[in-house]
């Protein structure tokens, strides 16, 4: 992308993390943690993000191991919750209706939750608290994606459409429609 995709403008105004995180807040959860790591400090100055005292930022020191080592400092963050909703910041198109659908689906002892959309899953994940040994022991650039699988059969599904991951230009260029936008 040329520099931090969760940076990038959107149309309406803010950023595409503020975007993602707005979301967790509107829905009324308790606690919403953004872990930020490759040039954590510039991100969260620029990001525009809520000021909600519910909205914690930290940092991940060991991102360059991959996407599990942020993945297991949130888990470690939130060890006494019955269970946490993983959710990306580069995926702007996450609802209120969304979230709201899948916490609704979770209940106590529930391993997890997850939308899908044609029989495949998408995100954001709620994983309950039996599955957090699971998550802290991923190691490398894997997120939940293989824990998801492994507890398939026991996972509450909800219909949900597909969303967009902000990965290259060309999938900015689809989030902004046909805008001229993309920074170079």
């Amino acid at each position: 992308m040329g520099r931090p995709k969760l940076l990038l403008p959107l149309p309406e105004g803010g950023t595409v993390l503020a975007r993602a995180i707005r979301p967790h807040l509107e829905a009324g959860l308790s606690r919403v943690l953004v872990v930020l790591g490759s040039e954590a400090a510039g991100v969260e100055a620029a990001a525009g993000l809520p000021d909600d005292p519910r909205l914690r930022v930290m940092v991940n020191e060991d991102w360059d191991e991959g996407m599990a080592s942020s993945l297991r400092r949130g888990i470690e963050a939130c060890a006494e919750a019955e269970a946490v909703l993983v959710a990306l910041g580069d995926e702007p198109g996450v609802t209120v209706s969304r979230l709201s659908m899948l916490l609704a689906a979770w209940s106590p002892g529930t391993p997890l939750v997850v939308p899908v959309h044609a029989g495949r899953p998408s995100r954001p994940v709620l994983f309950g608290r039996a599955l957090f040994p699971e998550l802290l022991s991923l190691t490398g650039d894997e997120g939940g994606r293989q824990v998801v699988r492994r507890h398939w059969g026991q996972a509450v599904q909800v219909e949900a459409p597909p969303l967009l991951d902000l990965d290259t230009p060309a999938d900015y260029l689809a989030l902004l429609g046909d805008s001229d936008i993309l920074p170079r």
